[in-house]
């Protein structure tokens, strides 16, 4: 459950960091958003994500089944720190420094403008033509793993198969500039957290 945590933090820093956005210190191009995913492939099940803040603040919720293992998480992205956990398990929470800030604070504003494309790049992929998805024009990303649409810096279609890994990730719905409650950047007093060193 740990290590499908520490994934899925680092899936969110790489997908949804974006250029131009991240400048000013605005991780997406909308000030607010409620975002709904369903996956497919090895991974089966839906997530939500929260979004407040231009992303500085969010929080997102997954329901899935992999390996035969049902899955539950939240990870949660204000300020300093990034927050783990299973809901079921309190004891096994995870916490370390936000990724997003670490970036911002030591990346050159010329390099945070690239980073999405560079990222992939050194995966193997390569800008593609733009491409309509829900209604959104979407920057493409395509390689030999596979294909990822952003929008406003928000993940909107992942599909990617890494050795005999397939995976297969899209927004079912958007909500945009939407008042989102606080509840959802709140850390539970009742899970213990380890700290983990920095990715």
């Amino acid at each position: 459950m740990k290590k499908s945590l520490i994934l899925i933090a680092v899936t969110l820093f790489v997908l949804t960091s974006v250029s131009g956005q991240i400048a000013t210190l605005k991780p997406y191009g909308l000030k607010s958003g409620i975002i709904e995913y369903i996956y497919s492939g090895d991974k089966v099940g839906k997530s939500t994500l929260y979004f407040d803040d231009y992303g500085l603040k969010s929080a997102m919720y997954t329901e899935a089944v992999e390996d035969g293992e049902k899955q539950k998480s939240w990870v949660v992205s204000f300020g300093d720190f990034q927050y783990m956990w299973d809901p079921d398990d309190p004891s096994g929470g995870m916490k370390m420094k936000n990724p997003l800030i670490t970036l911002m604070a030591t990346t050159s504003i010329g390099d945070i403008e690239s980073f999405t494309e560079s990222t992939y790049t050194k995966m193997g992929f390569t800008k593609g033509a733009n491409e309509s998805f829900l209604g959104k024009e979407c920057i493409v990303m395509k390689g030999n793993m596979g294909k990822v649409l952003t929008w406003h810096g928000i993940l909107m279609v992942l599909d990617m198969k890494v050795v005999s890994i397939s995976s297969h990730q899209e927004a079912t719905k958007v909500q945009e500039n939407v008042s989102i409650d606080a509840k959802y950047f709140a850390i539970p007093k009742n899970v213990t957290f380890m700290e983990l060193p920095g990715l």
